[in-house]
């Protein structure tokens, strides 16, 4: 299992990994500077120009407030409880199945017309349609609805985060950004329960069964966002707010800027997390850190590799695959698009950048050393030593107008959502590392 989480609810829509947000068709991702990529080659680059071919859409944000320095966190302004914190760590991720209990008593729904999925190990995984919840327990073949009461629209914007095959919270959005219901099983959705909520939605995480984060939107303006960050530790029964952005704030040495569209929230334990996010300005590289559970941020810098230096910079979500090793995916605009996944080994202390990769697709991490990127088209980039190198598979599907997200668990299995113009949904697997995908729901 991976701890990386994926979406925000309604129009206030945190993500960066690439994934198809909307209800038309996916964008395409094809660009004539790097589809000239022949089959097995390795499109690694080393530096670049530094122009920005793409800042016609970008620019069009414009930052409402300037952004902060390297900061040292300061005291916090609110606790959740009053003696010193002590970190909790995460669960440990696997790829292996979490469970191998009986079949789910729930319905069976054929062939739904999935909007979003995260698959979660081998054979456990987790989907909405439009109006459902779903959940799969052999693969993806075969689909059971779990949809928890009073849920009626899902869609592409629900908020959904699954621990385990069996543990998992959905937020059900209210009339406003300060007013919503959340949905918890224990039971892979056999039952829930509900409780009421300060927020309508947000990109939720849980780093064990008792304690959560969770990044709510509360209203954006161009290239800017504010955003509250609350915490559970009782399994989302009760979430108190860590961090909230005040109005017209933002800008002091302990916050989260309200400036630049913010990534996603992921912690690899419960005192330490990181905001990622993007602004357009040259170079400037937005990542936030916390050392106390969310309730002050400071700027983390990493170094750019070199020729990007003057780049547009994004930084995802990172995602941790032990208590000291994970990646963070960047991606850096210049003349073309590359990622760089810095990795650490220190739970983040430090990041260190790797190979430069010269794409504009999605991407999924699937372990420390496996990592895919993709634009749907026929070629696959993998690496197997974390980024350090890359190799091109020929894959026998070519969609890259139609690509909405990919995700592998390990360096064999991998499933992929395509989506077109008319909402018409289809779900592949591979259990070749992407040669060949297999189509499960046409």
């Amino acid at each position: 299992m991976r701890k990386n989480v994926e979406r925000i609810s309604g129009s206030q829509r945190i993500g960066f990994d690439g994934e198809y947000r909307g209800k038309t068709s996916c964008p395409s991702s094809n660009d004539e500077n790097i589809c000239s990529a022949q089959e097995g080659t390795k499109k690694v680059v080393k530096g670049f120009p530094r122009g920005f071919a793409f800042i016609v859409t970008l620019m069009l944000a414009v930052l409402a407030c300037s952004l902060p320095g390297a900061v040292t966190p300061g005291p916090a302004t609110e606790t959740l409880a009053t003696e010193a914190p002590t970190s909790i760590p995460m669960a440990t991720p696997t790829s292996e199945p979490v469970v191998n209990a009986p079949l789910p008593d729930l319905p069976i729904m054929g062939n739904p017309d999935l909007t979003q999925f995260h698959m979660l190990d081998l054979m456990n995984g987790w989907g909405t349609t439009e109006t459902s919840l779903v959940r799969t327990v052999d693969g993806g073949s075969i689909w059971y609805d779990m949809t928890p009461p009073g849920a009626s629209s899902l869609g592409y914007t629900a908020s959904v985060y699954f621990l385990d095959a069996l543990t998992g919270w959905v937020v059900m959005g209210g009339t406003d950004f300060y007013s919503g219901t959340m949905a918890l099983t224990t039971d892979g959705g056999s039952s829930w329960s509900s409780v009421a909520v300060p927020f309508s939605g947000g990109m939720i995480q849980f780093i064990n069964a008792s304690t959560g984060f969770i990044l709510v939107g509360r209203g954006a303006a161009a290239g800017s966002s504010a955003v509250d960050v609350f915490a559970s530790t009782d399994g989302g029964a009760t979430w108190l707010p860590v961090y909230v952005m005040q109005p017209g704030g933002g800008n002091d040495v302990n916050t989260l800027p309200f400036g630049g569209q913010k990534s996603g929230i992921s912690f690899v334990d419960s005192l330490h997390g990181w905001v990622g996010g993007n602004v357009p300005m040259d170079g400037f590289v937005y990542l936030y850190a916390s050392s106390d559970g969310g309730h002050t941020w400071g700027k983390q810098d990493i170094s750019l590799p070199n020729g990007y230096e003057t780049a547009m910079i994004e930084v995802g979500n990172a995602q941790f695959f032990s208590d000291s090793d994970g990646i963070l995916p960047v991606r850096m605009m210049a003349d073309l698009f590359s990622f760089d996944f810095y990795v650490t080994h220190d739970s983040g202390v430090t990041w260190t950048s790797t190979t430069p990769l010269l794409s504009r697709g999605h991407y999924s991490m699937a372990s420390i050393n496996d990592l895919f990127v993709w634009d749907g088209g026929s070629v696959l980039d993998v690496s197997h030593d974390g980024g350090q190198t890359w190799n091109s598979i020929a894959t026998n599907v070519n969609v890259p107008e139609i690509l909405m997200k990919f995700e592998f668990v390990d360096l064999q299995t991998g499933w992929m959502l395509t989506g077109d113009a008319l909402n018409q949904h289809s779900f592949y697997k591979t259990e070749d590392g992407g040669a060949t995908w297999n189509i499960l729901i046409p």
